[in-house]
């Protein structure tokens, strides 16, 4: 190589790397960087006219052209790997091999991203320094990864308070941290916890056109909507429905029995006066106009809407379900509350309940199926297990009738003289609802369905989340030592003899 050369590459190499450390070190592009950078092109390209002859004289050597081949080929696998993980992380599949399903999200929150039409803003409050913090958002990444997996119109941000403090004022996140929002359409809703289920129902919520009006039918002595302290108070029911953005209002039916034309469903909760007949023909008028009605009748209180239900094939018992349980001294009767455990598996409602779970109930009463009307059917949402027995008082004697009774049943389909399809629930109890009871087990999400369903809202039904299960191989004798003379022992020896046969033919060719 000729001194000239050298020297042009010395002086090309050194233009480079003022080049690189001028850039890193003020972090902009400023028109100085064009000088080392114009210093570095004519060196090393003066470089090479100086060096043609030795470039030309090497490009023709016999090692060189078999280089360049092994080369070509090495850069065209690069360029294949490239383009198959390029295409591979824009379009890949993923296949959940757990026996919940517990990897893939749900068919209702599939369903729920494939169908937006505008973007989706996911935010993450969080401060720096706050333990667990980096736990939760790895975990939120790894559950919004797959509602992205869904569609390419969700976005994640993770947003640092401190840092951001315009976005976390416009939000209301003053304090605290894991705080999330979902922003769709201008419409925003919060999200409580890290799962499935809380998340795709804030996105049901973001997703709906305009809210839903619940009316509570008061004026019978019905459980009070602002009561706060006492067990059997719905301030936590009322709290949880306006938190799901719906709108509460009540009704006096015994001022005005017409219920209004905005009602989506209309509730009675624990009624302790007698309904005269002209409200029971307002509540007949609005099932005729496709209404949806909910009925949650203590024992022996049923207040004359009895006869409503009769009138859909539902009779109230007017008795006491309570479990049998075991104790240390042999069975005993659980006075109380009373633990319902059979769920209906083709109602929206309860179907995506688990086998082990249970709603609560206190000292219900159960119904059964009379002359069911033409055009009507009737589902028994809700049922005890077999070692429930049923008692007409609470002073127990002696037992009861043993059995599975319905706590909770639907009808729906065309009331009598209408033009619409209605829902009707009816419920043993009333006190399920109430603020001691409304979080124990599954009975938050029996209400939040039970609205939803009368709402005609199914995509709001809550996605129960899905429990990990153990996966057990289990073999038998024959079938162990099967896999043992088959796979286990020849598949070793036969890569062993073929690495070994392939080493002496190598070794002696």
């Amino acid at each position: 190589m000729k001194r000239t050369s050298k020297i042009l590459f010395i002086v090309a190499a050194v233009s480079l790397i003022c080049f690189f450390a001028t850039r890193f070190l003020v972090g902009i592009w400023i028109p100085f960087l064009w000088i080392p950078l114009g210093f570095f092109i004519g060196s090393f390209f003066g470089a090479l006219i100086q060096e043609r002859q030795t470039i030309v004289n090497f490009m023709g050597m016999k090692t060189t052209k078999h280089g360049m081949n092994m080369g070509a080929l090495i850069a065209l696998v690069l360029v294949v790997l490239v383009v198959v993980n390029f295409l591979a992380v824009r379009h890949y599949k993923v296949w959940d091999f757990s026996g919940t399903r517990s990897n893939t999200l749900s068919d209702q929150s599939t369903k729920l991203i494939k169908a937006l039409d505008s973007e989706l803003l996911i935010r993450f409050f969080y401060k720096k320094g706050v333990e667990g913090n980096e736990e939760n958002r790895k975990s939120f990444r790894e559950l919004i990864k797959k509602y992205q997996d869904q569609s390419d119109k969700v976005k994640l941000e993770f947003v640092e308070v401190n840092e951001r403090p315009d976005i976390a004022e416009q939000y209301g996140v003053t304090k605290g941290s894991g705080v999330i929002f979902l922003d769709y359409k201008g419409r925003r809703n919060r999200v409580e916890k890290i799962d499935e289920q809380e998340v795709t129902t804030a996105l049901v919520k973001v997703t709906r056109e305009k809210d839903k009006n619940i009316y509570f039918v008061v004026g019978h002595g019905e459980h009070d909507l602002n009561e706060e302290k006492e067990a059997e108070g719905l301030h936590a029911l009322k709290q949880m429905i306006e938190n799901n953005r719906y709108t509460v209002k009540t009704i006096a039916t015994n001022l005005n029995a017409k219920i209004p034309d905005d009602a989506d469903a209309v509730m009675i909760i624990g009624p302790t006066q007698k309904f005269l007949d002209y409200e029971i023909q307002g509540l007949e008028n609005y099932l005729k106009r496709g209404g949806s009605l909910l009925l949650a009748l203590k024992s022996k209180q049923t207040q004359g809407l009895e006869v409503l239900l009769n009138r859909v094939g539902l009779e109230p018992m007017n008795n006491y379900i309570l479990n049998l349980v075991e104790t240390p001294t042999g069975k005993g009767i659980q006075k109380g509350q009373t633990l319902a455990t059979v769920f209906s598996n083709t109602s929206e409602i309860t179907k995506v309940f688990g086998k082990n779970e249970a709603t609560v109930f206190r000292n219900p009463m159960s119904f059964k199926r009379v002359k069911v009307p033409e055009g009507i059917s009737i589902d028994d949402l809700i049922k005890t297990p077999e070692n429930s027995m049923a008692f007409q008082t609470l002073e127990i004697k002696e037992e009861g009738p043993q059995g599975a009774y319905t706590l909770m049943a639907m009808a729906k389909g065309r009331y009598a003289g209408g033009d619409k399809d209605f829902e009707l629930i009816a419920a043993g109890d009333a006190d399920f609802l109430g603020n001691q009871l409304l979080y124990q087990s599954l009975n938050r999400d029996l209400v939040l369905n039970s609205v939803a369903s009368l709402a005609k809202e199914q995509s709001l039904i809550s996605v129960v989340p899905k429990e990990t299960q153990v996966t057990k191989l289990q073999l038998t004798d024959s079938n162990f030592y099967m896999f043992l003379l088959l796979f286990a022992v020849p598949i070793p020896l036969a890569l062993l003899g073929t690495s070994v046969t392939l080493w002496m033919r190598r070794r002696h060719a």
